[in-house]
């Protein structure tokens, strides 16, 4: 079902900021000195940054680990003693930063590009989830994550970086004013009898039964952001026989991709495709899931 209005991307203030290279500088004078002398404006952008920065603040479901960062001590048990070694590895992706040089843990700022890895928030993420997210790129994991800082920073969401949203992330990061917000993360599922899946910080809370789309107007696979919410609104467009509709009174509505959204929709019964492509759910659980998809929460249909 079509929203009543589509959100407009606002136009980036400059080309060279998606397009920067990856790297950070900050003044001389700053280094070594305490986070809060950086000047925010110096630091300059790229994707691996803000990957690092959005961690570190909590909007990823990844955490950075720096590589000056002591490892956790290992356990080991033998028949008769117990003794405690440094540990060898981390749980982690597969991508190692560079760093521009080499620093003391204490010398270096919150919002320098540092050497370390990433390693994963929760334990139970879907496979989707995982799957969706890579340092250093464009992905839709890191714009869910972008929309979800810039709507806590009362910043346009777009999901796309300009530059009061850069200044305003290092000055973020500086400050270390992380969020204390869930992750959380939506599964749809086609298979019958279909459902939606809550996850709130890797862990599964709740479950209902839901009607996606015909075959004459399927629900798209794949992983989008909410970029669109109404407590209540009207639906219109066209049937697939031509004939045209117009529900109102629609409720607890976030849009994910398109026309597509998860709302509430009376129905005689749930769990199989009824919807033109909308997520329908009863409205009771429709009302308990709204809460929690907030702009730039992620949407997986599988």
């Amino acid at each position: 079902m079509a929203p009543p209005a589509l959100r407009r991307f606002l136009p980036l203030c400059t080309a060279l900021i998606a397009a920067a290279p990856l790297a950070v500088t900050t003044p001389a004078s700053a280094q070594g000195t305490r986070s809060g002398a950086v000047n925010p404006r110096s630091v300059v952008f790229s994707i691996a940054l803000e990957d690092q920065l959005l961690a570190n603040l909590n909007f990823l479901p990844v955490a950075f680990v720096p590589a000056s960062a002591p490892k956790p001590p290992t356990t080991t048990t033998t028949s008769s003693t117990t003794t405690t070694t440094p540990s060898t590895t981390l749980p982690a992706t597969t991508t190692t930063l560079s760093a521009p040089a080499r620093r003391t843990a204490s010398r270096v700022t919150p919002v320098t590009l540092q050497r370390g890895h990433y390693v994963w928030r929760f334990s139970d993420l879907p496979p989707s989830l995982k799957a969706s997210w890579h340092v250093g790129t464009l992905n839709v994991v890191l714009r869910g994550a972008l929309m979800r800082f810039q709507a806590q920073h009362n910043l346009p969401v777009t999901g796309d970086m300009y530059p009061p949203t850069w200044l305003a992330l290092v000055t973020a990061a500086l400050r270390h004013q992380r969020s204390d917000e869930t992750y959380n993360f939506v599964v749809v599922r086609r298979a019958l009898p279909q459902r939606v899946w809550l996850y709130r910080n890797g862990k599964i809370s709740f479950t209902t039964l839901a009607n996606t789309g015909i075959a004459a107007a399927p629900t798209a696979p794949g992983t989008f952001t909410v970029y669109l919410r109404y407590v209540t609104t009207t639906m219109s467009g066209t049937l697939p026989d031509g004939k045209p509709y117009h529900d109102t009174g629609i409720p607890w509505t976030s849009y994910f991709n398109g026309g597509d959204a998860l709302h509430g929709f009376i129905r005689s019964s749930y769990g199989w495709p009824q919807s033109l492509g909308c997520v329908e759910m009863p409205f009771v659980t429709a009302k308990i899931l709204w809460p929690y998809t907030p702009l730039g929460t992620l949407v997986t249909v599988e």
